[in-house]
Parts: structure tokens; C-alpha cells; sequence
């Protein structure tokens, strides 16, 4: 019986948008037959030194799950830092199969399709195999809405969890399922940029920016003077 590592990516740690989904594909997984599942959060110290040493530990688990946000088309520095972690361990032999769940505020699943090419490449150098990636757009709404309203897109985490199970690989017809609009239309992408600039569709940003004490920097561009030629 297969065992089961996941590990959430997120700054939030434990809540989390990706742990939000990851535990769906953990559901999955249990209810496919699938064995012992263990869950660390790279945002704690001691799970990030755990995360690095049960990937290469013989036997701590069969296949690993890593999940992230992405942040402006880029994954969290912790997410990088722990990869970067496990150079000496590429292409040993025994290392777990991995896949990775890949959220985002962006409601369009293509603005996370090059950080899936770059996590296929790296399943490839560590040579434990490849078991797919979760994308999935518009994850942010999760903080806001009630589960319910979500139940669809739960239901499709807990078909790719028991896949994973039966299989060791998600569905790629699963996959694009789960993955939503891959881009919008023209006509969408036109009327989005007029509601954007809307007052009341910057609330919740907003809230945001003055939560994280950063308000007064939202118009910041540190590096605009090097960017020019």
C-alpha cells in the first residue's frame, strides 16, 4: 500500500488556499485505498526541515504531492528554497514519484503552464517519476466563499487523489477539468480589464494591502530604473 507525502507550499501555511485543495486530493486518495499520509507545511521551520529529509529518506513515502500558489507568475521563495534543497538528491535511486498542485488568484490557467513545464523538468532530473500537475485559476476566491459553492471543484481534487492512489499519475482529461478557463475570450479578457479599474472590485486587494501593512508602497517600482535600456 502506497504512502503519501503532502506538502503545502504556501507562506499561509495551514490556511492556505493550496492546503485547502490538497486536502481534497488527500480525501481522495484515503477513500481510493491509497496508505499513510503525512502533511507538512514548508512555512514551518520544523516541517521544512522534515520535507527535505523525508524526500530522500528510503521509505518515508511512495509519491509526493507538493502544492504552491503562484505569486505574479512566480512560486514562493520557501517553495524554491526547499527544490533547491534537493539538488544532492537528483536522480538517486528510491526517490518518491512527484506531482504538484499549482493555485492562483488568476482566474486564466495559462499564467501557471510555464511553472508546470518547469515542475515537469524537475521531476525528471530527480528521476522518481512524474505523476502530473494540478492547475487550477482563481483560487483566492476560496478564502471568501463557502465550501459549498465549491463542491464541483472539491469533488474533481478527490477523482485526481483516488487516481493517484490507483494509479500513481493524474488524469490528464481530469486534469483539464479541474483546470478551468484556460484563457478567457477576447471579449471577457475586455470587459475584465473595465471592471477591474471598478473602486469596488479593488476591495478585497485593498483590504489586503492594508492588512500586510504595505498600503502606502502599492505604487513602489524598486526596480523600474534598471528595467530601463
Amino acid at each position: 500500500m502506497s504512502s503519501l507525502l503532502l506538502l503545502d507550499g504556501s507562506p499561509r501555511g495551514p490556511r492556505s488556499n493550496s492546503m485547502k485543495m490538497l486536502s481534497h486530493v488527500a480525501v481522495g486518495w484515503a477513500e481510493t485505498g491509497g496508505g499513510a499520509v503525512e502533511t507538512l507545511h514548508l512555512a514551518r521551520r520544523a516541517d521544512f526541515q522534515r520535507a527535505v529529509t523525508a524526500y530522500g529518506q528510503a521509505g518515508a513515502s511512495d509519491i509526493v504531492v507538493l502544492g504552491m500558489p503562484l505569486y505574479t507568475d512566480a512560486m514562493p521563495a520557501l517553495v524554491k528554497t526547499w527544490i533547491e534543497a534537493l539538488a544532492p538528491l537528483a536522480g538517486a535511486a528510491g526517490n518518491p514519484r512527484i506531482g504538484f498542485l499549482v493555485q492562483s488568484g488568476f482566474n486564466e490557467a495559462l499564467h501557471s503552464r510555464p511553472l508546470e513545464c518547469y515542475l515537469e523538468k524537475l521531476a525528471r532530473r530527480l528521476g522518481g517519476g512524474y505523476a502530473g500537475t494540478i492547475v487550477r485559476g482563481g483560487g483566492e476566491a476560496l478564502q471568501s466563499m463557502p465550501d459549498e459553492a465549491a463542491g464541483k471543484l472539491f469533488r474533481r481534487l478527490r477523482l485526481l487523489g483516488g487516481q493517484l492512489a490507483r494509479d500513481g499519475r493524474f488524469d490528464p482529461e481530469t486534469l483539464a477539468e479541474v483546470a478551468g478557463t484556460e484563457r478567457f475570450s477576447s471579449t471577457v479578457a475586455f470587459l475584465a480589464g473595465v471592471a477591474i479599474k471598478i473602486p469596488a472590485a479593488q476591495f478585497y486587494w485593498n483590504g489586503q494591502l492594508k492588512r500586510n501593512g504595505v498600503w502606502d508602497h502599492r505604487f513602489d517600482a524598486p526596480y523600474a530604473e534598471e528595467c530601463v535600456r
